[in-house]
């Protein structure tokens, strides 16, 4: 009415009542706060989704450009990542027929003698399903099946006993279930990356916490398999037990400065491996697992894990398609770092560089007086890795990967000759006085 008429006994009107609003408004928040307050539990996480948004606010995702035009709703950005992450989950372009032929008689002659029904194997107790319940974290997000955590550590008796049961069918049976196999993934913007292109997110995968219980088991055995034939190189620090990332960098360290000690300098390439653990060749994976000799039981389990696998794309309450996963090794699960470990496990060795890796981080050191020896060295090294690489199919991200000089003097004047990797690396090696 003030609009209208401009009488200013309105205008007064007006204000009053704005003000009730306001004084309102803040009454209702002040509850809702306070009552929020009320129910905040430290023993069912609801602490940590009180405290979250007040550390970092949660920011939607913008409308999306892709091949069929952009995307504004929540499902068609659903469906955009789905098919650019489907893209993702690919077997790198890369061809070697001697390898192929090699991979495809071995995988095939496995699948047809592994048809019968396993039974020497260690069978799963109730006892280690329910150690496994129990070390579970309840603010973890459940997958598509919507069963989480919470609901399990609540689980009766019975339950747990059926639960013990159905994964000894599996391993029985050699056959991980379908229905375990789907992956939500939530798309999380890469820092610095452009939020309206779909290859700017990286996917965090969300798998069904019953499937997570029966990988447990699984990967116990054969991490018990590896740790009894030590199968695993010993160059591997990654996801194994009693080392960590800070024990390669002390084995990095110290041997740069041995080298120091005896008037030498260290040459380093860090190789950056590109879409690691998404385009792991499974056949090539399956192969090798036959050449260690893997329990047979476990070779067709793993072969089921790896088989078939699916994804959908959440936004928001909107669900992507279901897609295909037609490589690598399954993204937020627990065998699947141990399994990337295995498929790099030959990776070639050299007499005089040092080898490091944790996980797919890798590193090939030299050092020598003469910073042409170390140039002669890596190059050498790189050439075998180079000709690995193209057998089993990875692919190096050329241009994250570095190449560095360690020198114990201010000016180090004497500059190798350049590094090659199937493309140039760099110009030389960077210089760093230590």
């Amino acid at each position: 009415m003030f609009q209208t008429y401009r009488d200013p006994v309105l205008k007064r009107k007006l204000n009053k009542l704005n003000k009730q609003i306001k004084k309102l408004d803040q009454k209702i928040e002040t509850e809702a706060f306070t009552n929020e307050l009320l129910n905040v539990n430290a023993t069912d996480g609801t602490v940590w989704k009180f405290v979250t948004p007040f550390k970092k606010k949660t920011k939607s995702i913008p409308s999306l450009n892709g091949p069929g035009g952009i995307a504004n709703t929540d499902l068609e950005k659903a469906n955009f990542l789905a098919e650019s992450l489907e893209t993702q989950f690919t077997l790198n372009n890369i061809t070697n027929p001697d390898t192929e032929e090699l991979v495809a008689d071995s995988v095939m002659r496995f699948r047809t003698e592994a048809n019968s029904v396993c039974k020497d194997f260690d069978p799963p107790l109730p006892s280690e399903v329910l150690d496994c319940i129990k070390s579970l974290r309840i603010n973890k997000a459940p997958g598509i099946d919507g069963i989480n955590n919470k609901m399990i550590k609540n689980l009766p008796l019975h339950t747990i006993l059926t639960i013990t049961t159905i994964i000894h069918k599996i391993m029985t049976l050699g056959h991980f279930p379908t229905r375990w196999k789907t992956a939500t993934v939530v798309p999380i913007l890469k820092p610095g990356k452009d939020p309206t292109d779909t290859t700017s997110y990286r996917p965090i995968s969300l798998l069904p916490s019953l499937s997570k219980i029966a990988e447990h088991l699984i990967l116990k055995r054969l991490n018990n398999y590896l740790k009894e034939k030590n199968v695993l190189c010993p160059e591997q620090f990654g996801f194994r037990e009693k080392l960590s990332t800070s024990h390669q960098l002390i084995r990095v360290v110290e041997y740069g400065t041995e080298g120091f000690a005896n008037k030498q300098k260290t040459g380093a390439v860090f190789l950056d491996i590109q879409k690691a653990f998404d385009r792991v060749w499974q056949d090539g994976l399956i192969h090798k697992l036959i050449h260690y000799k893997t329990p047979s039981y476990l070779i067709k389990l793993i072969d089921s894990y790896l088989l078939e696998r699916k994804f959908a794309v959440r936004v928001k309450n909107e669900l992507s398609s279901t897609k295909n996963i037609n490589a690598g090794v399954a993204q937020g699960s627990k065998i699947g770092p141990t399994l990337f470990a295995l498929y790099i496990n030959d990776i070639p060795k050299q007499f005089n560089t040092l080898l490091c890796m944790y996980a797919d981080d890798t590193a090939i050191l030299a050092r020598n007086k003469n910073p042409n020896y170390i140039q002669i060295a890596l190059n050498r090294h790189l050439k075998a890795l180079e000709d690995w690489f193209i057998k089993w199919k990875i692919e190096i991200n050329v241009s994250k990967t570095e190449a560095i000089m360690f020198a114990n003097a201010r000016r180090y004047s004497s500059f190798p000759p350049p590094l090659r990797l199937m493309t140039e690396l760099s110009p030389g090696l960077r210089n760093v006085s230590i």
